[in-house]
């Protein structure tokens, strides 16, 4: 190798393992995470973390992982998923964090379409990696997480025992390299897998950290899962600036709570039904939350009369951060209380410091504010591409913007208002449906605690607005009052023209909703009009 190549990489180039490194010389007895095995509270500190980072990767150097290889990472939120990531990131190794909650069948796509050589996993996911690595050619190494192997070659203990804890140096690392690939959610379509380059990663954590205000020694409480862009984009923000952040596995309120409370945490990010579950904690406004400055949330907007509850209770400003997989994630920022010109609506917010945001028509032309087009974005943090799937690419870059898929305007106050996706928007009988319009009026309803919109195939609308419901309250038998309530709420073509109550939804690893098993679940209901 180019010593002098080498020399002039490790000076001067930007990669996501480097950020590790320099916390780890400046910061080293900081605590980085806390997190909970077995209920147990463990603090680890940027010296101790880095060192088993370092330890993991010399010893996946020795079992024949090269750089460049794809790792998948089984793990729930936890100090050595963080691990994992940072060996691979150091090595050059392109990590491919595993969404667990997929079926078997999604897995085993995800595993041979990334064409991944390692996998890392938890002893609680062992039978589903052993299923779906039985006949995958591309796979050289598992190991399980902790002291014991199972089915895999090797325990994760086992392979960094008596490893050195120097530094990885002896490789090149692009700043347009992959660092990690992360597979979409497929709300509408199949998964793509998002490549994100180790330059667009540091970039969106510089940005995240600006926006939010993150400085050394601020706590953070994630319990989003980490296989997921956003809260990657809430982590890495806190790893860069020497924040500690509190990793929690399980979503559970009376845990969370105390966890707020008890680890003074300063910023923490949760999706809306998990406000609203904080928020029905018992005795939740009798804490001491006078620590807790900032509250984020996301994929969803909150109404009003939740968000005034969260400021009174937990005693913070409340922002919503909005993006995609596709742009690291955060590309917009709604701050609390911020001016618009409706009064109700999902508003996106303002673009984050280093992008630009627009409204485009088909032809990739910028429209006026209050015009409704497409959402578009440019910036540095934006993927690389879609793996292997270049049309796909293509499609997202044209025109000198990234098009999102979601369709939306600016308002005259220069707040972007989001109105559904471009797949989810439903054409009946020649007019456009917003799927979300539809899902919050019937939300507005006493006893819907949560509703999907979507559309199927109607042999004389084209396609019918359908509408499935969770309630607790509400039965079959109460079908017609919510027909009621909805062409009150709804335009005529709006409404709903069948209503189904469920038990559960369909959702990805982050609540959104899967709309594609939906439409596949009801593809026929109208079928019988045909006949």
């Amino acid at each position: 190798m180019n010593n002098q190549a080498l020399n002039k990489n490790l000076i001067e180039r930007v990669a996501m393992g480097d950020l590790l490194r320099r916390r780890s010389r400046d910061s080293a007895s900081q605590t980085a995470i806390v997190d909970f095995p077995d209920g147990e509270r463990r603090a680890t500190s940027y010296g101790e973390l880095n060192n088993r980072v370092n330890q993991l990767a010399h010893g996946l150097v020795e079992k024949g992982l090269k750089q460049g290889d794809k790792l998948a990472l089984f793990s729930s939120n936890q100090r050595d998923m963080l691990t994992v990531y940072f060996a691979c990131y150091k090595l050059g190794v392109v990590a491919v964090p595993i969404n667990f909650m997929q079926g078997v069948d999604d897995v085993r796509y995800n595993l041979e379409h990334s064409e991944t050589a390692a996998i890392i996993h938890e002893a609680m996911f062992s039978d589903m990696v052993h299923a779906c690595t039985q006949s995958n050619q591309h796979i050289k190494l598992t190991v399980q997480m902790g002291n014991s192997r199972g089915k895999s070659d090797y325990s994760l203990e086992a392979l960094i025992e008596h490893q050195s804890c120097h530094e990885i140096s002896d490789r090149i690392i692009d700043d347009r390299d992959t660092a990690h690939m992360i597979y979409t959610s497929g709300t509408t379509s199949r998964p793509k897998a998002v490549e994100s380059s180790h330059v667009a990663l540091t970039i969106a954590a510089l940005t995240g950290a600006i926006e939010l205000n993150i400085n050394k020694g601020n706590r953070m409480l994630l319990v989003l899962p980490l296989f997921h862009c956003a809260a990657l984009s809430i982590l890495h923000p806190i790893l860069l600036r020497g924040g500690c952040a509190v990793l929690h596995a399980v979503f559970e309120p009376n845990v969370i709570v105390n966890s707020l409370e008890q680890e003074k945490i300063e910023t923490a990010v949760f999706i809306p039904m998990m406000w609203h579950a904080l928020l029905a904690t018992p005795n939740v406004e009798k804490r001491d939350f006078r620590h807790f400055k900032l509250g984020v949330y996301a994929m969803a907007a909150m109404n009003n009369q939740s968000l005034d509850k969260v400021r009174s209770i937990f005693g913070c400003v409340m922002h919503l951060g909005s993006g995609q997989t596709e742009f690291a994630p955060m590309a917009c920022l709604f701050r609390d209380k911020s001016a618009t010109e409706f009064s109700e609506g999902n508003y996106w917010g303002v673009p984050v410091c280093m992008v630009e945001q627009a409204i485009v028509d088909t032809q990739g032309n910028e429209l006026a504010n209050g015009e409704v087009g497409e959402i578009a974005w440019r910036g540095p943090q934006v993927m690389s591409g879609y793996y292997m799937n270049e049309q796909a690419t293509e499609e997202a870059a044209k025109f000198g913007w990234h098009h999102t898929g979601d369709i939306g305007l600016i308002d005259n106050q220069g707040q972007l208002l989001f109105i559904d996706r471009i797949k989810d928007t439903i054409k009946s009988g020649g007019e456009n449906v917003s799927s979300q319009k539809v899902e919050q009026a019937l939300e507005l309803l006493d006893g819907i605690e949560r509703a999907a919109a979507f559309g199927v195939s109607h042999p004389h609308w084209g396609e019918a607005v359908c509408a499935c419901i969770i309630s607790a309250t509400l039965s079959e038998v109460d079908i017609p009052h919510i027909e009621a309530h909805c062409k009150a709420q709804l335009g005529k073509f709006e409404v709903p023209k069948a209503i189904f109550i469920c038990e559960t939804l369909p959702v990805t690893g982050t609540g959104k909703v899967r709309k594609v098993e939906l439409r596949a679940q009801y593809k026929d209901v109208f079928s019988a009009l045909n006949e």
